[in-house]
């Protein structure tokens, strides 16, 4: 009887230390990323057509792009190529100028992104459906009033049919992103006139770029024309800088004085040094004599 109590307390034991083993070499095995896939098309001032990816992993402390995963991009059942992200974590492909998207049930582009997954880095894939649409802007200033006319069609075999009762924006590039300046609808002839600022800040000479964008459209994705004018107020020189207190030059008396203390305290710490040396020294040779 006893025998057999103790076969099963050590089948018990047995059991534990396995299960115990096989979770720490579960927690040991790296898991891998979840990446998070942003999908978006770009319609360029030059009419490029232009299918962009942005790769990430979304952490606690941040998104961390993660660079090296090739992305394969499809038109329907078309592959249309390949890329590879950057260290930004993007990757793009720009269609082919002669390239005629196949045309969805409803006649709509079916564009997707593809990524495979590997031994780090899980599957992810994204989904578009684009309605093409052409953008016009034009830039008119009278009798000191400047406005960003945009007109907006639906290329067709019979002609363009006007975009109508949709929302588009005027931007200006800052430096990290794009600053909006106005905000109009689209008319029944897909026209809009969208009065512009004149106290934005341009470059050294006064020149800007005023930018006409549907900006992530739920149809067209990201549609924009681009044109360089002179319509920015001058950037403004930094006005030279004077050792002050309240500035970044400290002033000449000020630094005279922090160097003699730093100097008088690093002199005290040597003097203090040599001491030592010297007392250990003489401490030697009173003990020989």
């Amino acid at each position: 009887m006893n025998k057999v109590i103790y076969r099963y307390l050590a089948l018990i034991i047995l059991s534990v230390f396995c299960a115990g083993f096989s979770a720490d070499a579960q927690q040991d095995e790296p898991q891998k990323i979840s990446p998070y896939l942003l999908f978006t098309y770009l319609k360029n001032t030059d009419s490029q057509r232009i299918l962009q990816v942005r790769m990430t992993n979304i952490t606690q402390t941040g998104e961390i792009p993660l660079e090296g995963l090739s992305i394969r991009f499809l038109n329907g059942d078309t592959v249309l190529g390949e890329a590879v992200t950057g260290k930004t974590g993007d990757a793009e492909y720009i269609l082919k100028e002669d390239y005629t998207p196949y045309v969805g049930e409803d006649g709509s582009w079916p564009f997707a992104a593809e990524f495979d997954g590997d031994s780090q880095v899980d599957v992810a894939e994204g989904e578009l459906s684009i309605t093409d649409v052409n953008l016009e802007m034009i830039l008119t200033e009278e009798e000191g009033k400047r406005n960003v006319t945009l007109i907006a069609s639906f290329p067709s075999a019979e002609g363009p049919v006007p975009v109508a009762d949709e929302e588009i924006s005027v931007y200006v590039p800052r430096m990290f992103s794009l600053l909006p300046v106005g905000t109009g609808t689209l008319d029944a002839e897909g026209r809009v006139q969208i009065p512009f600022p004149d106290d934005i800040p341009g470059d050294k000479d006064g020149n800007l770029i005023v930018t006409g964008r549907f900006n992530d459209h739920y149809f067209f994705g990201n549609v924009e024309k681009r044109e360089l004018i002179h319509w920015g107020t001058p950037m403004e020189e930094a006005p030279a800088a004077y050792r002050s207190l309240w500035s970044t030059l400290a002033p000449r008396w000020m630094i005279i004085t922090l160097s003699i203390l730093l100097l008088g305290v690093w002199g005290h710490y040597t003097y203090v040094i040599i001491s030592l040396f010297r007392i250990r020294k003489d401490g030697r040779k009173n003990a020989k004599g």
